[in-house]
Formats: structure tokens, sequence, C-alpha cells
């Protein structure tokens, strides 16, 4: 993740509107996963991967204790100029998450991340994991967007994958990372708990408007792909679209939903 902090800097501008979730569904959200917590004031809670703040200015209005962790300096700069009005400051903290959580252990009642994990080492997200969450019981409550196997979203972003791999670049699967990141928290003894839909809302979207997104911001699909491979990917991207769909501007709407899946964490002995 060396090259992670100036990628997620240079995204700083555009990273709500291209990728954020709808603002006027991230006090439901964030107060959807403090009633999931069932955490009491004062309690920690520690958002790793809190990027502009979109959920955790929300989450730092609760009577718990937050603590936000991100890599990027810019992220985090967004999230303190989000707060600006506020005159009870919560601590953010600019740290990689595949390093040392910079948390006393068995200080923490609640975890929560939002489409960020799969960006980090499984072995280590668990590791950390229980040993910052409190002995007498905790939570970790992961946040996801969930669209429809046939959405234009989901279809133009398993093409997009189907041609990094094809280029020799390894395809990060972000559900295959939870369900793995799952099953080895519950061998540690954890127990997963049925995942929670909180909001519903609809989209239009064109094949271009992904293809313009992706071809806006550093990388492609989450990895460092150098900018010629990258022009040849969205290339091919673009004659594959017009092929299926006969027309980038095509608007096609859809429902999206986001997800919380809550699991109860056993500390490390």
């Amino acid at each position: 993740m060396n090259n992670r902090p100036a990628s997620f800097d240079l995204q700083v501008d555009t990273f709500d509107r291209r990728a954020g979730l709808p603002e006027q569904h991230c006090q439901a959200i964030a107060q959807a996963v403090l009633r999931l917590a069932g955490a009491s004031s004062g309690d920690l809670l520690l958002e790793v991967g809190a990027g502009t703040g979109m959920l955790g200015t929300w989450l730092a209005r609760s009577p718990l204790r937050y603590i936000g962790l991100d890599l990027s300096h810019g992220m985090l700069a967004a999230f303190r100029r989000r707060l600006a009005c506020q005159s009870d400051r919560p601590l953010l903290l600019q740290a990689d998450g595949n390093h040392p959580w910079p948390l006393a252990g068995a200080t923490v009642r609640v975890i929560f991340s939002s489409r960020a994990l799969h960006l980090l080492d499984l072995a280590h997200v668990v590791d950390e994991s229980l040993r910052v969450v409190r002995a007498d019981g905790a939570s970790l409550i992961i946040g996801r967007t969930q669209r429809p196997a046939d959405s234009l979203a989901t279809v133009m972003q398993q093409a997009m994958q189907r041609l990094l791999d094809q280029h020799g670049f390894p395809v990060r699967d972000s559900k295959q990372h939870q369900r793995q990141l799952l099953a080895a928290l519950e061998h540690r003894g954890a127990t997963v708990l049925d995942p929670v839909v909180v909001v519903r809302w609809t989209v239009v979207r064109t094949p271009w408007q992904s293809i313009v997104a992706w071809g806006s911001k550093p990388g492609l699909g989450g990895l460092e792909v150098p900018c010629a491979a990258k022009r040849t990917i969205l290339d091919e991207l673009r004659c594959w679209a017009q092929s299926t769909f006969g027309d980038l501007y095509h608007a096609v709407t859809c429902e999206e939903a986001y997800v919380l899946q809550r699991v109860r964490l056993v500390p490390t002995a």
C-alpha cells in the first residue's frame, strides 16, 4: 500500500461525487450503525477507512467517543473541513490499516468500516480487531453498497475486472474478501449475524458515466495501473460496452441499497 496515500489524496476533490453515498441517507446509515452497535455513552467507536467523513461526521455527533483512521492525509483534511462547525472535534488519525492500529488493546466497543476493509490484509484485520476490542463485548460492523447482479454498474464493473485480469493485473473482489473475513472471524470465535438493509435508493446510469468516472481517478479497480495500460483497458471497455449496450449514453435505472453486516467479536485471550 505504499502508493495508496497519494492515490487517494488525488481523489479528494471528486471522491464524494464519484463514489460517495447519497448525502441524504448518510445520517440514517450512521444511526443504524449506532443502533446495531448497542453501545453506551462514552464507549469507543473506531472507524477504519474514515475517508472524507460522509458517515463519520454523523457518528462523531453521537454520545460515543469516535476515532477515525485513514491512510490518506487529503481524505482526513476533507473530513476536518466537514467538522469545522463542531466545537467538540473527534480524533482523526492518519495511519496505515495494514500496520498495527494506533489504539491500546481491549479499549474499543465498536469497529465500523464502510467499503474499505477489502483494501487491507485479511489476517491483519482479524488480528487487530480482536486485539483492540473490549473483553466484555464488542461489535464489528461492515457497511457496503448492494447492487443487483444484472445492474448496469455491476455488469460494467465485472467487464472492467475481466479486462484487468486479461492484462495481468490481479483483481480485488470485495465480496469474496468479506466472505473470507467473516469466516476467519467465526473461526476465532466470533458470531456473524444476519445483514441488515438500511436504505434503498434509485440511480440512473449510463455506460459512458462509468468509463469517464474510472478514467478520472488514479489507477483502476483499486489497483495501481500504469497510464498506458489503463488507457488500453478503458478503450477496450468502451468497445465492449458499445457492442453490448448499443449506445454508451443509454440511461438505465436501477435500485441500490446500503447493507450493514454485524459481527459479535470475542477478544483474543
